[in-house]
């Protein structure tokens, strides 16, 4: 099967508004059936006798699937909601060219881009039910009501983007957003690896302590990441932290916001201890911990 890069390359030149249309169509329809029937498809789309062979090609691009024959009805694929999310992109001069993969995870893809001023971009594009959208559902509160994994996907894409445009203007080090579609999160292109993979750093401590001010500052803002960790916590090539993947954050004013924070930034403290052998926090860095989640959370200045 073609990667998306393969899609664009060799598909989404092939396609006029009238393919887009069919597509459209199964998109909106999909909210009320699982498998949408040929015969809404062509009658909702006002193309006439040619919408059967539009399905058909769409069929053959592996852009729809047909899980009870194709005689029976289409449903939507990963596939064609990229394309469309893309059309929409490229239409709105977001984005003029796709380029490599930046990462490939469970959840979501992220591509390098690049928009028609010549900034450069990361688009990333939702990928939920790679793994279990069962497991998956049962672990993210907010999806609940998804009725698939293509609407939990756009669900998640909704809810990350929501997130970033409140926490950037507050100076929250997050990627900077620019444009939302679909399952499809437009931002600033950023750089950096994961804490996890982080080998040296110059000044563990104050990288700690960079993380646990933006939690903070995501805090006041209303905002508690939901799932923090050293995997989505990336040092730029200045040693600076940023904050990425936030489509379960839930408002501080959940009430379980407090056990997230807690968990989360025990885990962060466990980590930095184990791997850059820190020993007592600052006074400052308890003090923000403590504002956080309480002081009857510390059991100690070094048992964080």
């Amino acid at each position: 099967m073609p990667s998306l890069m393969g899609y664009v390359r060799d598909v989404f030149k092939k396609l006029d508004e009238k393919h887009f249309k069919i597509l459209e169509v199964i998109e909106e329809k999909m909210s009320r059936y699982e498998v949408v029937p040929k015969e809404v498809i062509i009658s909702s789309s006002g193309i006439g006798p040619r919408a059967e062979k539009l399905l058909r090609k769409l069929h053959e691009y592996r852009l729809i699937w047909a899980p009870l024959g194709i005689e029976r009805g289409f449903c939507m694929n990963y596939n064609g909601l990229d394309l469309l999310a893309l059309k929409f992109l490229v239409g709105r001069n977001v984005i003029e060219s796709l380029g490599k993969p930046l990462g490939i995870g469970k959840e979501a893809d992220v591509y390098d881009a690049m928009s028609p001023d010549g900034r450069r971009l990361a688009v990333k594009f939702f990928r939920i039910g790679r793994t279990s959208f069962k497991k998956y559902e049962r672990h993210r509160t907010a999806l609940i009501s998804a009725r698939s994994y293509i609407e939990a996907s756009i669900k998640s894409a909704e809810q990350e983007y929501r997130a970033l445009r409140m926490l950037y203007p507050r100076g929250v080090k997050v990627p900077k957003p620019i444009a939302r579609n679909r399952h499809v999160i437009v931002t600033e292109f950023f750089q950096g690896i994961e804490i996890a993979s982080a080998q040296y750093l110059t000044d563990p401590l104050r990288v700690l302590g960079d993380v646990l001010e933006n939690v903070k500052k995501a805090y006041d803002v209303g905002v508690v990441h939901g799932d923090l960790s050293v995997y989505n916590v990336l040092i730029t090539p200045e040693e600076e932290a940023l904050i990425i993947d936030w489509p379960q954050w839930i408002s501080s004013s959940h009430p379980m916001a407090k056990n997230h924070l807690k968990r989360d930034i025990e885990s962060l403290v466990r980590f930095f201890r184990r791997r850059w052998k820190i020993g007592e926090l600052p006074e400052e860095y308890l003090d923000i911990i403590k504002s956080l989640y309480g002081e009857t959370f510390l059991t100690s200045r070094k048992g964080v």
